[in-house]
């Protein structure tokens, strides 16, 4: 949620922090943030309960996670885009790898963990 509140309310700190051009109009920065808020509410779900949303958890790894780093990674190496791009690509890389071993391994047990709320 840093890249949200970051690009939603300090958007001109936010790329210098990440030393990228101020583009102008500013709103694009701002927009980057509300969508970025978008996509992490619609995966609530799917982290409190990805047996119940299966498709909603692997589709936050592929395609999600998976061309978003991609998409970046492609920009800055092969397009020649500004190098703060990177950091972009490395956090969606992190934890997409890291979603994926978890996810993998809660679907290889075939159960869901009992919870409070699951015991009824």
């Amino acid at each position: 949620m840093f890249f949200v509140v970051a690009c939603f309310f300090f958007p001109r700190p936010m790329c210098e922090l990440l030393h990228l051009k101020v583009p102008d109009p500013i709103i694009w920065v701002r927009t980057s943030g509300m969508l970025l808020f978008i996509i992490s509410v619609f995966y609530i779900p799917a982290a409190l309960d990805p047996f119940r949303y299966r498709a909603t958890a692997i589709m936050h790894i592929i395609p999600s996670r998976a061309c978003g780093s991609s998409f970046f990674l492609y920009s800055v190496l092969a397009r020649g885009q500004e190098a703060g791009f990177l950091s972009i690509a490395l956090v969606d890389l992190f934890f997409g790898v890291m979603s994926a071993i978890f996810l993998f391994l809660a679907f290889r047990t075939g159960q869901a963990p009992v919870t409070g709320a699951s015991r009824g």
